[in-house]
């Protein structure tokens, strides 16, 4: 049986021959690399340390540490980096077979609607490309075991051919959820909604980061790179809620965890979180959860 795992460094990183169509993860620790041929598999690109650049044609990505990229079988994709230090990353290749084998399962168990999102969408142009970072990700947390895995030596015991199918699931949901978020955009142009969503991602991050800051939305919109106006509209079209509706739902869940921790008193935690005054914050918390948050904690 051929292993799942290869190592590549500066003395074999032009001999080891990497087929495409098969399930192997490599794990590099390089100072300098280029490759016309990135994208030779459907594959998962995860940098643990540094910065590794890919260029899909005019486009782009540059993937710094603890950041991955998904991305299709395509030809032409070029892969660059040159550093004093050690470059730190992982690729992980899958066969279309393995892709094919997790949607049977899925779909057989009848848990989500996968009818019209089916395995070609990880072999054609339509797939979304974009940076994340992997803590963002349903398989972040396999990602980060890998890594542990493969600074223990332990990686060809801990890599098997369940374990492949496990990743593919989870990047199968995902990828869903883009999958969703493109369609429900509304432009004709394939290339111009995958940029729209893009620029969503950058302010929903920002979102996620800042949101007990946020005063405007306008500020979302600038961390997008666009107008208030269409980054609200394209935000509900992509995600199915408005920008401020995602924000307020944000600072509720936060505030319901404070309360039922019981450290804080419920006006700390309507200004921890944000809120102009215990009323509004109180009014909130019961629309979202039917319950007044002094009901949860007996604190008036």
């Amino acid at each position: 049986m051929k292993p799942y795992f290869h190592t590549i460094t500066e003395e074999n990183k032009f001999s080891l021959n990497k087929p495409s169509g098969s399930d192997v993860v490599y794990y590099s620790e390089l100072n300098e690399w280029f490759t016309g041929n990135a994208f030779r598999s459907f594959s998962l690109k995860y940098v643990i340390d540094r910065c590794i650049y890919y260029k899909t044609g005019n486009k782009e990505h540059a993937v710094n540490a603890g950041n991955f990229l998904l991305a299709c079988q395509q030809p032409y994709v070029n892969a660059y980096f040159g550093s004093k230090e050690k470059v730190k990353s992982i690729c992980i290749d899958i066969c279309p077979a393995t892709v094919a084998e997790a949607f049977t399962v899925l779909t057989a168990q009848n848990s989500h609607d996968l009818d019209n999102y089916l395995a070609g969408y990880f072999k054609t142009p339509e797939f979304f490309e974009a940076v994340c970072p992997v803590n963002t990700a349903t398989f972040g947390n396999k990602l980060n075991e890998l890594v542990t895995a493969i600074k223990q030596g332990q990686a060809n015991d801990h890599i098997d051919k369940e374990w492949f199918l496990d990743l593919v699931e989870k990047i199968i949901f995902h990828e869903y959820g883009n999958y969703l978020s493109l369609n429900g955009i509304r432009s004709v142009k394939l290339e111009t909604r995958k940029e729209i969503l893009r620029r969503l991602k950058a302010a929903k991050q920002y979102m996620d980061d800042e949101y007990l800051h946020i005063d405007e939305i306008s500020q979302a919109a600038i961390a997008g790179n666009m107008s208030e106006f269409h980054f609200f509209r394209s935000f509900k079209q992509a995600f199915g809620n408005t920008p401020y509706q995602y924000l307020l739902n944000k600072r509720l869940e936060l505030a319901k965890e404070l309360i039922v921790t019981g450290n804080m008193t419920i006006t700390d935690i309507a200004i921890h979180c944000n809120f102009p005054d215990v009323f509004t914050f109180s009014k909130a918390f019961k629309r979202r959860f039917a319950v007044a948050p002094s009901h949860i904690t007996g604190k008036a």
